[in-house]
């Protein structure tokens, strides 16, 4: 079976979702609580984007927040508020979003095709809810990667180094943000192997 990204609901694949992301944590950040990256409240209000390859290799979640049904992201759930952050992106006018909880299987990020095609179908579908601004958190030594990916994506994008943002990894956390998603849906993509 070939590699596909898509949204789910089926509780087989976010089960196989929330262990990966949990093992990934897990590795990656070792001083977590036990059961990081378990189903949490969030993912009940948020749409689950899946790599599957005869099993769930990838996955993340994208969390919109609508000027008529706002609400807070996961980034804010220790007290940062977004709007105070980066006022220049009028955030109480328009929707955004962000992307959380990213985790790919070790065995598969090798080469760049399964990081890519994650982000690009969570852009897509951000961008299919018509969301045209979303925002991430990564560690300083990723954000080179998700500019390269976005770049391959045809989104643009912005990091804010001088912005602290309080999270439960122990380090500093680069405030990110894809704009133009929208835009960027309208041009056809090619992934090579």
């Amino acid at each position: 079976m070939a590699l596909q990204f898509f949204l789910t609901k089926d509780p087989a694949l976010l089960a196989q979702y929330f262990e990966l992301r949990n093992r990934v944590f897990r590795r990656h950040y070792p001083g977590l609580a036990p059961g990081f990256g378990d189903e949490e409240e969030t993912d009940h209000r948020s749409h689950i984007v899946v790599g599957h390859d005869s099993r769930v290799v990838a996955g993340g979640r994208i969390t919109i927040s609508f000027p008529h049904k706002p609400q807070p992201m996961p980034m804010e759930e220790a007290g940062f508020r977004l709007s105070e952050a980066v006022p220049q992106f009028g955030l109480k006018y328009s929707p955004y979003a962000e992307f959380s909880r990213v985790a790919v299987d070790p065995a598969c990020a090798q080469g760049r095709r399964c990081g890519v095609g994650l982000i690009r179908e969570l852009a897509h579908s951000a961008a299919i809810f018509g969301v045209d601004l979303v925002f991430s958190m990564c560690p300083f030594p990723m954000v080179r990667m998700n500019e390269s990916n976005s770049r391959i994506c045809r989104v643009e994008f912005q990091a804010f180094p001088d912005i602290v943002i309080p999270n439960p990894f122990g380090l500093h956390m680069i405030l990110c943000a894809y704009t133009r998603l929208i835009t960027a849906d309208c041009r056809p993509l090619k992934l090579t192997a």
